[in-house]
């Protein structure tokens, strides 16, 4: 592992169906920081925006918390947290040094950092992860997988 360069990292997502883009973000965020923040949307947030039926946030929990472990977090260096909007703490949390993105969700980013600009908070370092595609050039998301696998909707 790289020796950790932030106090606080934060990363967000809705993180339904986990994936090698997933595990880039989160593994970036645990390497950059010696605490990690991660915001994951609520199920009426994440119902608000997304066209498919996305798993309970329970399930996602478990989920991250399972790959957070196998990629070396704990506990003690990471939080996880509900958001209900894009930002989360980001846009207020004076203790969060950095923020890992992908190339797709730099834009957020970068509105963050100008709210916070308006908030006379410093603004975040942005650590871009690129975007990891498949064998075949497409980008891996949750969306393709769900594609791939003909699962257009989960049950309750």
């Amino acid at each position: 592992m790289l020796r950790a360069r932030f106090r606080k990292v934060a990363v967000g997502g809705t993180f339904d169906t986990l994936h090698t883009g997933h595990t880039a973000l989160l593994f970036t965020a645990l390497n950059y920081g010696r605490k990690v923040l991660i915001g994951v949307t609520s199920d009426e947030f994440a119902q608000a925006y997304k066209t498919y039926k996305v798993k309970p946030l329970k399930i996602r929990f478990l989920n991250l918390r399972s790959l957070i472990r196998e990629l070396g977090g704990d506990d003690n260096n990471v939080i996880i947290d509900v958001i209900n909007d894009p930002y989360g703490p980001t846009i207020v949390d004076p203790t969060v040094d950095a923020i890992v993105v992908s190339l797709e969700t730099l834009p957020r980013a970068i509105e963050i950092n100008n709210l916070r600009r308006e908030r006379g908070l410093r603004p975040l370092f942005i650590i871009v992860v690129p975007i990891i595609k498949d064998g075949f050039g497409n980008k891996v998301s949750s969306t393709l997988i769900r594609d791939r696998t003909g699962t257009k909707e989960l049950s309750d």
